[in-house]
């Protein structure tokens, strides 16, 4: 039956208990209510320092984008920046949606975008001309170009991450970089094989899966090796992003049929622990105490129904399992007692941290790929539709 959902329950439900927050501070006058990175910290834990809408809410208002949003929307001092799969970049009213800016890249953005207290920053993946890819600095309040860093070589350039008055970020292809943020000027760059997901940063190192799931932990200062953690090859690669806590970083590992949620130890690189999943997940993760949430494929096939699966990170125990009819590629954000997360099956979700049973659920005209972000009581996300929605 469509839209049927099923909710899969199992022991020990009470080791979920209130949500832990982690907040990083990146510019000391960045409110607590704003949000303006994917996974709301550094550190991607997907946790946020606010109440999103608990019961069935109602549509603020929607923005047409004209093309598909896989971004997470970001929201600073009333104003809500994102971007859409065209090149498209918008700055409009936290209100009621209307433009205050706009700008074209002229070609594929990169997944997410990033801000800093004066600039929004963006990768271009791959322009329309095919032969130029850059990293653009924007003013956030006017759109103008700040400055752009272009590599010595073509390959797509993807999301920035901003620490310490520096920019990370990763190449399709072959490195990681480090620029300065006033300026875009490379300080270093890291040998990797290509990657796709976001740079998780903690305690002054930058852990980062690339496309052959290897982990890197590389000095942030310095663009030197810690250690690596080296996977199996397979036919799959990674796609999503890996969360940290005070010890571990977890990251997961797909193979051929299924895959595995992997416990590391920050410092040592260490492998603490491999916690088998059932189907392979291109999700990223999120963390709350000691549960990891992330969504998966299902079977694999168009049809598929996928899961969000929360996690027991001590012991392995898969604490409970929330079934919907697509796919569940985006991130898992976290606000107070509540989940909340899209799928392809056209459906925003929200549901309980403790049990997974559903909250709500709101219907989009397309599939849900998008993080939802979460400011001052409302939900904003995008959707494959061309809309970018804000519910309260």
């Amino acid at each position: 039956m469509k839209n049927q959902i099923r909710v899969f329950f199992f022991k020990s439900l009470h080791r979920i208990s209130s949500a832990s927050i982690i907040s990083i501070s990146l510019v000391p006058s960045l409110s607590m209510a704003d949000s303006i990175m994917f996974q709301s910290n550094l550190e991607r834990t997907g946790v946020y320092n606010d109440l999103g809408p608990e019961e069935s809410p109602e549509l603020a208002w929607k923005f047409d984008a004209a093309s598909p949003i896989i971004s997470t929307p970001l929201v600073y001092e009333g104003t809500v920046y994102f971007a859409n799969f065209s090149g498209d970049i918008y700055a409009v009213d936290e209100q009621d949606g209307s433009v205050i800016w706009e700008k074209d890249l002229e070609g594929e953005p990169s997944f997410q975008i990033t801000l800093s207290e004066d600039s929004l920053l963006v990768g271009l993946r791959f322009s329309d001309e095919g032969d130029n890819s850059y990293l653009i600095s924007l003013d956030r309040m006017t759109g103008n170009e700040n400055w752009r860093f272009e590599t010595d070589y073509q390959t797509g350039l993807g999301t920035p991450a901003i620490y310490n008055e520096t920019v990370f970020l990763t190449s399709v292809q072959d490195y990681l970089f480090s620029l300065d943020l006033m300026t875009g000027e490379e300080l270093w760059r890291y040998p990797i094989h290509g990657r796709q997901g976001e740079i998780v940063i903690s305690n002054d190192t930058l852990y980062s899966q690339d496309s052959s799931q290897t982990l890197h932990a590389i000095s942030s200062e310095l663009g030197q090796e810690k250690w690596r953690l080296t996977s199996p090859p397979t036919k799959r690669s990674a796609f999503g992003t890996p969360s940290a806590n005070s010890c571990c970083i977890f990251t997961i590992i797909n193979n051929d049929t299924s895959g595995s949620l992997t416990k590391i130890n920050k410092n040592s690189g260490e492998l603490e622990a491999e916690f088998k999943i059932e189907f392979p997940s291109l999700s990223s993760i999120s963390l709350a105490d000691e549960v990891a949430f992330f969504g998966d494929e299902g079977e694999g096939h168009a049809d598929a129904h996928g899961y969000m699966n929360a996690m027991d990170i001590e012991s392995g125990e898969l604490l409970w399992r929330f079934e919907t009819e697509g796919f569940v590629r985006g991130a898992a954000s976290i606000a107070g007692d509540t989940v909340y997360f899209g799928s392809h099956d056209h459906y925003m979700y929200a549901v309980d941290r403790h049990t997974g049973e559903m909250r709500w659920r709101y219907e989009t005209n397309a599939g849900i790929a998008s993080t939802p972000a979460i400011v001052d009581g409302r939900l904003y996300f995008g959707s494959i539709d061309g809309h970018l929605y804000v519910l309260e």
